[in-house]
């Protein structure tokens, strides 16, 4: 590395930490963020971007209740609104992003708005979205992809590492919450924390009774697949589990990540295909902008992520009650101090190889695994009980569809 480059590599770095930074609040808020699989009713087929009556029209019709449509090319790709955005992942998944809110009850109120919306355009379209962890009646390969250039190149680089990067981007639909923090040390613990708890909140939200048309081959599907992929962007943050971790490790972190593709105005896309070049080999002879920044930090899929939040996602999607519940189950964790210090302090024993074994177990034997030297039964009941003791009675009544199923210790894909 010459004097040169390594100088702007530090200036991305001090810009990358700056980003975080600003995350810096005393607010503690929510994004939500949850995607849907979308089947023709008549015959449980997806339902494809293009075709008549597809994911485009879908998105056409909603438009009017929107601000502004988001677009690649001609296409329409998303739908934007105060506090609310609409976009398709891979496959023509269809994801809300809302918030941030203070409460549970809010994102049950933008979420039955969002629905009011969009349900009788899938009644007259004759199409359904089940809510489920993973497309039930198509095998990735066969799922058309969402003419977006930046899913293009994703698809031709994961795709040639590992199948499951093809599942991964077509076939999941997943839950996710993000938390904020007040400095960097809270930022950092909760990132740790939540790496720590990956394994047993993806057992209580599995929601994935089949993979590739068939009969699911484990338990915990979503985990298999990202289990499956190279492991250098998903899975736990190198050395994010230990004491010292920081902004500027997280920042080296995705400097160093395979970029895959990038931001550039002269190409007619948008984009230029990169491959294996690193962040950092890519900037090494100028600053990186916000965007580049956003765009880096948007292009690993690690169990928790950092930006100017915390962004949790082990979940499946599932339907809204018991996504609600694991709201409020984040809420009550991440947001109480002695209860986040509490479990820092349970699980500050366990190393990313213990974070492996864990998901090894539950997607084998599920409840009745053992988790960081404990049935994982005692786990996710200690879990619910730190939730109950300090959640206000509105926020607590959320928990009581997902306890259900934790207190007779079966998921939703268990009874499907």
């Amino acid at each position: 590395m010459t004097h040169e480059s390594s100088s702007f590599h530090e200036r991305n770095r001090a810009k990358m930490v700056a980003f975080f930074e600003r995350g810096d609040t005393c607010s503690q808020k929510l994004g939500f963020e949850l995607e849907h699989v979308l089947l023709h009713a008549r015959t449980n087929e997806p339902v494809s971007y293009s075709e008549p009556r597809g994911v485009h029209d879908i998105l056409k019709r909603l438009a009017p209740a929107y601000d502004r449509e988001l677009l690649d090319g001609d296409d329409v790709i998303g739908l934007v609104r105060d506090g609310q955005t609409i976009t398709i992942e891979p496959a023509g998944q269809l994801e809300i992003s809302a918030g941030p809110f203070a409460r549970v009850g809010e994102i049950e109120a933008a979420y039955a708005a969002f629905r009011s919306q969009l349900d009788p355009i899938m009644d007259e379209f004759s199409v359904v979205t089940p809510l489920l962890g993973y497309n039930p009646s198509a095998c990735a390969r066969d799922l058309e992809l969402i003419p977006k250039y930046r899913y293009e190149c994703m698809t031709k680089f994961l795709g040639a590492q590992a199948y499951e990067g093809i599942c991964m981007m077509r076939g999941t639909c997943s839950l996710q919450i993000s938390v904020d923090f007040h400095d960097e040390a809270d930022a950092i613990k909760k990132l740790r924390v939540a790496q720590k708890l990956a394994p047993i909140l993806s057992l209580i939200s599995d929601n994935s009774p089949v993979f590739e048309r068939e009969k699911r081959p484990c338990r915990l599907v979503r985990t298999m697949v990202w289990a499956r992929m190279n492991q250098d962007r998903v899975g736990t943050v190198p050395g994010s589990l230990e004491r010292g971790f920081s902004f500027v490790d997280y920042a080296d972190y995705i400097l160093s990540r395979e970029a895959i593709l990038v931001p550039d105005a002269n190409e007619p896309s948008g984009w230029r295909y990169v491959g294996n070049q690193t962040f950092e080999e890519i900037y090494a002879e100028r600053e990186m902008s916000v965007a580049e920044i956003e765009h880096a930090l948007s292009m690993v899929w690690p169990d928790a992520r950092l930006k100017n939040f915390v962004e949790i996602r082990p979940a499946d999607a599932m339907p809204i009650e018991y996504c609600l519940g694991y709201t409020a189950l984040v809420q009550a964790l991440f947001y109480n101090p002695s209860t986040l210090d509490e479990l820092d302090s349970m699980l500050s024993d366990v190393s990313e190889n213990d974070v492996r074994q864990a998901k090894d177990a539950l997607m084998e034997t599920g409840y009745d695994a053992q988790v960081y030297g404990r049935p994982v039964s005692s786990w996710v009941g200690t879990l619910f009980e730190l939730a109950e003791g300090v959640l206000g009675s509105e926020e607590r009544a959320y928990l009581e569809p997902l306890g259900s199923l934790v207190s007779r210790r079966v998921t939703l894909a268990d009874l499907a």
